[in-house]
């Protein structure tokens, strides 16, 4: 989703709470530097406050801050975690509304990464290159992607072959599609550092001779129709926590039958994730709305029974074209780093959101699950974060498919990465925001003048003195 352009920023918008924080607002583009030496107001309205009368509030704040080098700085402390409403205005009118949220220690010491652990390419039954496919969730503003293809974990080496020695703003999640023979059940292992699927697709007759020992660990109490099932389900989930990778449950309500059968019957799936071998559910993902909603259903149901599991969102790609899934179901996770570990740990902690997006481009929600700190915050950061970060990749993603087919220079996916890079640390305050220049400010002047000299007009700057003709 493209953001709506704004002609005001405040860095960094992601703060630590109940500290003195080094704020900064400026333009984002030349025609709207704040006038030198000129007084603003900002009223700071703390979003989670406490008020007797929501209509004549009094916890507002209200700044006077004066502009230098075409930019507002001053200092503030934002109280405890939540969103906080920044109002700019002049003499005569409100120029901008800015958003800033604050976070605890724990959570400010975390990245928000934006990344999909279930997708497909042509080498199994998908409909595109591995390599292409990276491209094309990088142009989406993904920070991360699983490469699941059913029974082949070799796919995603080609992504790595692909773009060796090219820094791409894009972390591969290792990973796969396991279907443990003859079972129906598909297990999705991310993170793993080796494959579970050639096993049994390389050594079938050890294969088998495990299998015959998991056999004799099913619960007595299990119904007899789900024994064998049950048995490959825990031989596939050792073998992926083997691995070092996490063992997802995917899409209980996907319909795959002629008959539009359920792939896994709704007592099998509770049976499953009640088992404690699944480090994670995937709630929404590739089943279509009525099998999503169904989900998010036996979710809040388990929940209620005790059952805490962490969720994620999925697309289930296997083609763009007409997709319902890609890009609108996916994972958020708050990692230490952007790495394929440090996102598995986040997930496996609990330290993620299942998002499922609606609607049009321009007119998208969300649905976030989640705890509710994790899911306030992610909002946020879907409204004020991703869709810029989105804007930022497009080029990025494109530009790692030309380079996939020997048509660009890694050089142009580098500097683009390099420009994400610096997005997100002045967002979350670990750069410093990047000032105008004396040049800027110089070109500024100059036409500023140059307007200010001309015929009264409408369509002068944010700042111009009221209208008294036009020509």
């Amino acid at each position: 989703m493209l953001p709506t352009p704004r002609i005001y920023a405040v860095w960094p918008s992601v703060v630590p709470a109940d500290e003195t924080c080094q704020m900064t607002i400026a333009p984002t583009e030349k025609a709207f530097l704040l006038k030198e030496n000129e007084e603003y107001r900002l009223t700071i309205v703390h979003v989670d406050s406490d008020e007797a009368d929501y209509y004549h509030c009094s916890s507002h704040v209200h700044l006077t801050v004066t502009a230098h080098g075409g930019v507002l700085r001053f200092s503030y402390v934002f109280p405890d975690e939540q969103e906080h409403l920044i109002i700019l205005e002049n003499s005569e009118k409100k120029l901008a509304d800015l958003v800033v949220y604050s976070l605890k220690a724990d959570l400010y010491g975390l990245l928000p990464l934006k990344g999909d652990l279930h997708s497909h390419s042509f080498r199994s039954d998908g409909q595109l290159d591995p390599s292409a496919l990276a491209g094309h969730y990088r142009e989406q503003g993904y920070d991360f992607q699983a490469l699941t293809d059913h029974n082949r974990y070799y796919p995603g080496g080609e992504i790595d072959e692909t773009y060796e020695g090219v820094h791409t703003g894009l972390t591969r999640v290792y990973g796969e599609e396991v279907h443990a023979p003859p079972s129906i059940v598909h297990i999705v292992h991310v993170g793993g550092k080796s494959s579970v699927a050639d096993l049994y697709v390389h050594h079938r007759e050890a294969y088998d001779r495990e299998v015959e020992q998991y056999r004799q660990k099913i619960p007595a109490d299990l119904p007899e129709k789900y024994r064998e099932r049950y048995a490959l389900a825990m031989w596939a989930t050792d073998k992926i926590h083997e691995a070092g990778g996490l063992a997802i449950f995917p899409h209980p309500f996907w319909r795959p039958g002629a008959s539009k059968m359920h792939n896994v019957c709704s007592e099998f799936a509770r049976i499953l994730l009640k088992s404690g071998m699944f480090d994670a559910y995937e709630l929404v993902g590739g089943m279509g709305q009525v099998g999503n909603n169904e989900s998010v259903a036996m979710w809040n149901d388990l929940r209620a029974e005790g059952l805490r599991l962490p969720v994620v969102g999925s697309s289930d790609v296997h083609g763009l074209e007409k997709s319902n899934e890609f890009p609108h179901l996916f994972t958020i996770c708050f990692a230490q780093e952007k790495t394929n570990d440090a996102i598995i740990d986040a997930v496996r902690n609990g330290s993620c959101v299942a998002v499922e997006a609606t609607g049009e481009e321009y007119g998208r929600h969300y649905r976030c699950y989640g705890s509710l700190r994790l899911v306030a915050y992610a909002q946020f950061l879907l409204k004020y974060y991703f869709p810029n970060l989105t804007r930022i990749c497009q080029g990025e993603g494109a530009a790692m498919r030309a380079y996939a087919m020997g048509e660009a220079d890694k050089a142009l996916i580098e500097l683009q990465a390099a420009q994400s890079e610096s997005y997100m640390q002045r967002f979350f305050g670990r750069k410093e925001a990047i000032l105008p220049s004396e040049a800027v400010l110089a070109f500024e002047e100059k036409w500023r003048a140059a307007q200010l000299d001309g015929p009264l007009t409408k369509g002068g700057t944010v700042d111009a003195p009221p209208v008294t003709r036009q020509i």
